[in-house]
């Protein structure tokens, strides 16, 4: 995800006391707001979080509720939780795609779930004093991944994350700053699998092109590049298991204000999301990143249409 991502948000939400201003929307004044009953909803505000992926998700929503009747908006990308969850909850927008496991974190900073079952279990009761509610999680995940080169991997008999700690203090990890105070970083690595001593090298790409590059030329040995990101396939890069969960399960997830998670919404939605696979993630990645860089709502079109969700 370009960022891809914004990552684990672990202040509190309460503590955020306004949304910060949505630019012009494309097709609607978001700070208008939208204040339907949900047993009258007819039209919804719809947004992503500005990155590719968040972007077509935000389009494959949208456009399946177009075509079922409700009138669709976007407002503009809107970059961090800090952001959307305000404007989710006083209605400047109604809906945006988001990720289990950090929607739960920023919802309840004392959280531990990290597994997609504990993670779907303790939503609601994290999101309902917001006022939110999450759908049926998607099988498919945009999580941080550990991975090395097929060379290291072999060389080193790598297969899972453990494996990495009796030579821990020769390894270089590469990754975005904000990687070795996350829970999943350094001290959830010590803690949970006794990989110590590594050294860190910040590369603020969100595992881009300057991550891959620097694996591949063994300035690092193991990166965190996000699993849908189409490097991992193309480098045939080892993705190492993470059997105790240090990393939580970032399935993707539809976010409403309440309001509006009718159950006419919530059964079109969640029939979307079930079809949305890691695979299926990545295969819209890999297209998004073409060389003819296609647009995101010409991508999630052709999708809907392939999965029998449009004709």
């Amino acid at each position: 995800m370009f960022s891809i991502k914004k990552r684990r948000v672990v202040a509190a939400l309460s503590a955020i006391a306004v949304a910060a201003t949505l630019a012009a929307c494309s097709s609607a004044d978001p700070q208008a707001g939208n204040s339907q009953k949900p047993d009258d909803i007819k039209s919804l505000i719809v947004s992503s979080q500005g990155f590719p992926e968040s972007e077509v998700l935000a389009q494959i929503y949208g456009q399946v509720l177009a075509t079922n009747g409700y009138k669709i908006s976007y407002a503009d990308p809107i970059g961090s939780r800090e952001t959307f969850i305000p404007a989710l909850k006083d209605g400047s927008i109604n809906l945006i795609p988001d990720y289990a496991g950090n929607l739960l974190y920023g919802a309840d900073p004392k959280a531990t779930a990290t597994s997609a079952d504990d993670v779907a279990a303790a939503l609601p009761a994290a999101l309902k004093p917001l006022g939110l509610t999450a759908l049926d999680l998607a099988p498919g995940q945009d999580a941080d991944a550990l991975v090395v080169t097929p060379d290291f991997a072999a060389k080193n008999n790598l297969s899972s994350i453990a494996d990495l700690a009796p030579i821990a203090s020769t390894l270089t990890f590469g990754a975005n700053t904000e990687f070795e105070g996350r829970p999943y970083g350094r001290s959830g690595l010590e803690s949970v699998y006794g990989v110590k001593g590594w050294k860190f090298k910040a590369i603020d790409d969100y595992g881009g092109a300057g991550t891959l590059s620097d694996l591949l030329a063994n300035k690092i040995q193991v990166a965190d590049i996000y699993t849908t990101t189409p490097s991992i396939a193309a480098n045939k890069l080892v993705v190492l298991k993470d059997p105790k969960n240090l990393i939580a399960a970032q399935n993707i997830v539809p976010l409403l204000n309440s309001d509006f998670a009718s159950p006419q919404i919530s059964k079109l939605l969640n029939a979307v999301s079930e079809k949305l696979t890691t695979d299926e993630l990545l295969g819209l990645n890999t297209e998004l990143a073409g060389a003819d860089k296609p647009a995101a709502d010409v991508v999630a079109k052709e999708w809907l249409t392939s999965n029998g969700f449009l004709k």
